[in-house]
């Protein structure tokens, strides 16, 4: 057996020891990464004088993960970038996304992964980057999707920190009964990591919490085994659990005192810490400027934590949760609900029915709609003013059905909606996120329009009249992108419609060089160009 598949079994002293033999040195590196020798593999990375260029690339990102690892984020995010610069390989890539903001580094893990799969990397390779885009889409507040390669993770190495976080997203966005969660963690509260036993605490925590019955006793365990950087990163979700228990409050307010006595240089420890602050001292007037002042970072570097953020601050305002937090809070299991709104905040139901059809397919409120029936609606409201039954059962099937139109209609009016006939015209009031898109298009609200487009329309449909209005949707968005001076709305919608050539080569051509995001756009237009030819 080789070193490096020594390395991939987790048998970091043995592939250390014969890649120093062979004079492997990338793979003893990666065994003293893997072993927590972090000055060792610093020491050996620096002696080591690679000739070609993708050996100098990767030697640049394991030099910038080794200053990670000792807690320097910039100098990781310098020479992650200068790694990818020189040499897009799935390791330079997967440094890249995970030095990188999430919404920026996305892509790179993306990118990193589909290489891997196209070249049937082991298992274990796959799992690693299925992982990390787990994490990176979690910190997005996308959880169906991480949750989807969290388990894509765990079937490919079941690791504990994997299963871990199967299990969190699982808690958040799944529908396995939470006792049935618990029972899973015993073997990693007993685990011999303590990085593993301090993961598995902080979900039983968690879990406790969704079910209201926070074990206060946890709460001075756990913070035994935090390791200091993560302090504040945990501060958040312990003032949510325990701010309303009176017994809690001192230990509470020492665990704030001693975050503030040990600062970071970095924006997010000191945002979270802030956020902290403006949770405990909620509903009181001062948690407002705390909030607000947390508010920008957590936006760009952890929307899961903005999402706590904005639900408070829209509670002191008395106002309705904006966008894109109200569609992340509905997507969240009710239990989970309640670890980041304040029972103060106006309810997510509005009282409109809301037709969700950009990526989705529901109508709020009617979870036992048909997808035709769902079709339909999406087609009245394109035509207010009405439609003939002729013109309707043609938009509606690829060979026009009378019948079944008369049908569908129906079952649309045994629902409870009214439709009148002859044109035929809905007169129910329902909102959709597709009008609402339209709308800001032709306001010249742009970033708003980019927020309600979280897809095509309705994906899965084949219906002709969908299909018309998909496509027209799309060449809006694109028209207004490819028109806009600024490359960032462009960024946007092309992570949003991955294979579209066209956007990413114009992507490519605004972005400067210089930029972080440059090297992942650059390895993606290239593959899918090649697909192209």
């Amino acid at each position: 057996m080789d070193a490096l598949a020594l390395y991939r079994q987790g048998r970091y002293p043995e592939a250390f020891s014969l890649a120093h033999r062979q004079g492997e040195a990338k793979t003893a590196v990666l065994a003293l990464l893997g072993l927590g020798k972090v000055a060792e593999a610093q020491h050996l990375l620096e002696a080591w004088q690679p000739q070609g260029r993708e050996d100098q690339a990767e030697r640049l990102a394991l030099l910038g993960f080794a200053a990670f690892r000792q807690d320097d984020l910039p100098t990781y995010r310098r020479l992650a970038l200068a790694a990818a610069q020189t040499a897009q390989t799935p390791l330079t890539l997967y440094h890249l996304g995970l030095s990188l903001p999430p919404r920026d580094g996305l892509l790179a893990l993306q990118e990193a992964l589909h290489r891997l799969q196209a070249q049937a990397a082991p298992p274990v390779e796959q799992a690693r980057l299925a992982y990390a885009l787990a994490r990176t889409l979690r910190r997005l507040g996308r959880w169906a999707e991480a949750l989807s390669y969290a388990s894509l993770a765990v079937l490919q190495d079941p690791q504990p920190h994997y299963r871990l976080e199967e299990l969190t997203l699982l808690a958040y966005t799944g529908e396995e009964p939470l006792p049935n969660l618990e029972k899973a963690l015993p073997p990693f509260l007993a685990h011999p990591a303590p990085s593993v036993r301090y993961y598995a605490l902080w979900l039983s925590l968690l879990l406790q919490g969704m079910q209201g019955a926070p074990d206060p006793d946890l709460l001075p365990t756990l913070l035994h085994q935090t390791p200091h950087p993560h302090l504040p990163y945990d501060l958040p979700l312990r003032v949510l659990l325990f701010q309303a228990q009176p017994s809690q409050q001192p230990l509470l307010a020492r665990l704030l005192r001693a975050a503030r006595a040990q600062p970071s240089r970095e924006p997010l420890p000191q945002a979270l810490l802030l956020l902290a602050e403006g949770l405990y001292r909620y509903p009181q007037p001062e948690a407002r400027l705390l909030l607000e002042e947390s508010f920008p970072t957590l936006e760009i570097e952890w929307a899961e934590e903005a999402l706590r953020a904005a639900a408070h601050l829209s509670a002191l305002e008395g106002q309705p949760l904006p966008e894109p937090y109200r569609s992340m809070a509905r997507s969240l299991r009710p239990e989970a609900r309640a670890l980041f709104l304040p029972t103060e905040l106006p309810s997510l139901t509005p009282t409109t029915p809301y037709l969700e059809t950009l990526g989705k397919a529901q109508l709020q409120g009617f979870p036992n709609l048909r997808p035709r029936s769902l079709e339909l609606l999406t087609l009245l409201l394109a035509y207010p003013e009405g439609i003939t039954g002729e013109a309707l059962a043609q938009e509606l099937y690829p060979q026009p059905n009378p019948q079944a139109l008369k049908t569908e209609l129906c079952r649309l009016r045994q629902q409870g909606f009214e439709v009148l006939s002859r044109p035929y015209q809905l007169l129910t009031p329902i909102e959709a996120d597709f009008l609402k898109l339209q709308e800001a298009l032709e306001q010249n609200q742009l970033h708003q329009a980019l927020a309600l487009y979280q897809g095509p329309l309705l994906p899965r449909s084949q219906a002709p009249g969908i299909e018309v209005l998909r496509n027209q949707i799309e060449e809006q968005l694109k028209r207004r992108v490819l028109d806009h001076p600024d490359p960032e709305p462009l960024y946007q919608l092309a992570q949003k419609l991955p294979d579209d050539l066209t956007l990413w080569e114009a992507l490519l051509q605004r972005l400067p060089a210089q930029d972080p995001r440059y090297p992942a756009v650059l390895a993606w237009a290239r593959g899918l160009s090649a697909q192209y030819r």
